[in-house]
């Protein structure tokens, strides 16, 4: 999975993603309970209102989150 505007690209591993950043020679690894716990709060502070600045991980994550749940043949 690529994401040109963010400038990384994700791979799926058994427990999560390996993300390398085009710009830079930093990886990060992401797991599925990094997202669950991302997307509970997102979740949660959406339908409190009280939505914050997403910082850079959780911008991050947000971007997975979209590439994973939304289809491919999704028209925006």
């Amino acid at each position: 999975m690529n994401n040109e505007s963010t400038r990384f690209s994700a791979t799926q591993t058994d427990s999560g993603f390996h993300v390398t950043y085009f710009d830079s020679s930093q990886e990060v690894q992401v797991s599925v309970r990094d997202l669950n716990e991302f997307a509970n709060k997102y979740a949660n502070e959406r339908l409190d209102g009280n939505l914050q600045n997403l910082s850079e991980k959780e911008k991050l994550l947000f971007s997975i989150w979209e590439m994973v749940l939304i289809p491919d043949d999704t028209k925006h």
